[in-house]
């Protein structure tokens, strides 16, 4: 028999705004947390190592630089 959790994902609040935008407050079970996390890691992992995807870049404002404490990793 296969093991199968469920998390849970409650929707606390939503505010939309004028411009589209919403707020969203939600609430999770620490199984969702996981697994949210886990499959937003794995999605940019994945995007990140598609040489194909033009869609998907790494915003150069996000990498640390020369002047920043710590180095830039080198891929």
């Amino acid at each position: 028999m296969e093991n199968t959790e469920v998390g849970l994902i409650e929707v606390k609040r939503l505010e939309e705004k004028e411009d589209g935008s919403a707020n969203l407050e939600i609430e999770t079970s620490p199984e969702a947390t996981r697994l949210l996390v886990e499959m937003g890691l794995i999605s940019l992992l994945e995007k990140a190592i598609d040489k194909e995807n033009d869609e998907y870049s790494i915003n150069k404002s996000l990498l640390k630089g020369e002047d920043d404490e710590q180095e830039t990793p080198s891929v």
